[in-house]
């Protein structure tokens, strides 16, 4: 916080008339006030966040409604202000909101449960089967072992894709 003592209208009239906050205002001044140096971060500067990621703080003005709505919409999404604005500047596509991705997991691992009961069940069939008539039975014991092996590598492909949520 910097006192501005009786220049405090002047400043704001000042960032006002640039079009800029007057906390960019007051770190141009500084900047400029410092000199060239190669020590010091201008503003707008590029900040490095991990190995490959690079990011660069942004300040934006935007109608209070238009504020809510990327607040609401960053909420529901489940991702920062910054990802929307990303996402939407790259013209990427939006996640599903954090709700309906849930969702989609819990209806996912309840049919896989679903499915792995009824393999067992399949299982135990296959061995009543073979008790009967085996010979008649052996085509179909056939199908339902081709199924229970795809029902087997669907429950692989869902447990992996669920771990990754």
């Amino acid at each position: 916080m910097v006192d501005l003592r009786g220049i405090g209208d002047a400043v704001r009239s000042a960032a006002v008339d640039r079009g800029v906050t007057v906390a960019a205002l007051a770190r141009a001044s500084i900047v400029e006030a410092i000199g060239p140096r190669t020590d010091v971060e201008r503003p707008g500067h590029e900040i490095a966040i991990g190995p490959r990621r690079r990011i660069t703080k942004l300040t934006l003005r935007l109608p209070i409604a238009d504020a809510e709505r990327l607040t609401f919409m960053a909420g529901h999404l489940g991702l920062s202000y910054g990802d929307v604005v990303a996402r939407l500047v790259r013209e990427a596509p939006l996640p599903q909101p954090v709700a309906e991705r849930e969702a989609d997991r819990a209806a996912l691992l309840a049919s896989n449960d679903a499915m792995a009961a009824l393999s067992v069940d399949l299982h135990a069939f296959l061995r009543l089967v073979h008790l009967a008539k085996r010979e008649e039975a052996e085509p179909f014991a056939q199908r339902l072992r081709k199924m229970d092996v795809a029902m087997q590598a669907h429950l692989d492909r869902a447990s992996k894709v669920l771990s990754g949520l």
